[in-house]
């Protein structure tokens, strides 16, 4: 049931987000991240080390901790190739949606999560995390078998 409410609030956030969408590229997005020598796979990869660290800095009542897994989220690098290469051509023009409705989402929800650890309410911080990985989930179910192995393209 919670998953079902984490999917229906992230289908909203993507409807509002939508206007943003229309007015940033995909292009642009990866254009605006430092490039790293890394695949789309080790990014979501750097990506789950942020959440893992997120995760024990809200066990351990860490609030740098919290802070740093966040600002892994937030200041993540761009892979060394197009991200949108990891899917079928007829999926791209979607998948470069997805990316940018997903990117100021998972930074707001990121940030809430810092803020509320910062402040030490640590129930409002897990509650925080808890959207963040619903988020994080609902676009993995929607992609994952979408993909391909982008050593393939090469």
């Amino acid at each position: 049931m919670k998953m079902k409410k984490n999917v229906l609030a992230v289908c909203v956030m993507l409807l509002a987000v939508n206007a943003v969408a229309a007015e940033k590229t995909a292009e642009q997005l990866v254009a605006g991240k430092k490039q790293a020598d890394i695949t789309y796979r080790q990014l979501m990869e750097i990506m789950g080390t942020a959440s893992a660290m997120i995760n024990e800095g809200l066990v351990r009542e860490n609030p740098q901790m919290v802070r740093d897994g966040v600002d892994l989220v937030i200041n993540h690098p761009a892979p060394n190739h197009k991200p949108w290469l990891i899917v079928a051509p007829k999926d791209q023009e979607e998948f470069k949606k997805t990316l940018v409705a997903y990117d100021p989402i998972l930074d707001s929800q990121a940030e809430q999560i810092a803020v509320t650890a910062e402040k030490r309410d640590w129930n409002a911080a897990n509650s925080a995390a808890s959207t963040l990985m619903g988020t994080c989930i609902a676009c993995h179910a929607g992609w994952k078998d979408k993909t391909t192995d982008i050593r393939k393209l090469r």
